[in-house]
């Protein structure tokens, strides 16, 4: 995606009575994404149409206070999208961020894609993660709670692998993980500092001029190729 339009989707109807900080806190994420150091991780990828650069716009969130369902089905997820989004646009990156425990998942978000009526479109899905060890960073940022640093940092990871991989044909290594696949879970320093100058702790994303150069941390391989942009 050489550009990636952003907007974030709350689902449930405790997005209207017990938000917390996660809905504020996601706004300013989004803002501050784009033309960030970390944004800049993916920006050497490359297709024909062109290459990834830091331009990530935020349009801002929607509140649907319906019951989410369906977290497991992209089909439910892609429909989501459609009936709250205006317009949605061909190169949106739609994040929806439920209120549905994650249970015994095995993961803690995805990305995928679809259609809406002839437009295509990128959209990822989000469990709640409050509580949740298997998806807590664990981070010390001050002044967040642990379910805004838990979706804080997955957001970067897929992201990260929408731009890169937005409809599976995009960067892939030889045994199928995309960028943030190959540094997931990693943490080179305690926080990132993005472009408005919040700061999240956030993995890191593979970069393979890094590699080569041997410039990057090591992911849970060994491999020197993992970039956070601090």
């Amino acid at each position: 995606m050489t550009s990636a339009a952003t907007a974030a989707i709350f689902w449930g109807p405790s997005w209207v009575t017990s938000p917390g900080d996660k809905i504020s806190g996601m706004d300013t994420w989004y803002s501050g994404f784009g033309n960030s150091n970390y944004a800049a991780t993916s920006n050497e990828y490359t297709g024909t149409n062109g290459q990834v650069t830091s331009s990530v716009p935020y349009g801002g969130h929607f509140v649907d206070s319906t019951t989410a369902s369906g977290g497991s089905k992209t089909s439910a997820i892609l429909a989501e999208v459609c009936k709250v989004i205006p317009n949605p646009v061909a190169n949106g990156y739609y994040a929806v961020y439920t209120d549905i425990p994650r249970g015994h998942s095995g993961y803690c978000a995805y990305h995928s894609y679809g259609s809406c009526g002839s437009t295509p479109v990128q959209f990822a899905f989000f469990w709640k993660m409050d509580g949740d060890p298997g998806c807590d960073p664990q981070s010390t940022v001050a002044g967040e709670s642990q379910g805004l640093a838990a979706i804080a940092n997955v957001s970067g990871h897929e992201l990260s692998e929408a731009r890169t991989d937005p409809r599976n044909g995009g960067w892939y290594d030889s045994s199928g993980q995309e960028n943030g696949d190959k540094c997931a879970w990693t943490f080179n320093v305690p926080s990132v500092t993005f472009s408005n100058g919040s700061q999240w702790k956030i993995q890191g994303e593979w970069s393979n001029n890094a590699y080569n150069a041997g410039t990057g941390y090591p992911n849970t391989s060994g491999q020197h190729g993992c970039l956070d942009g601090h």
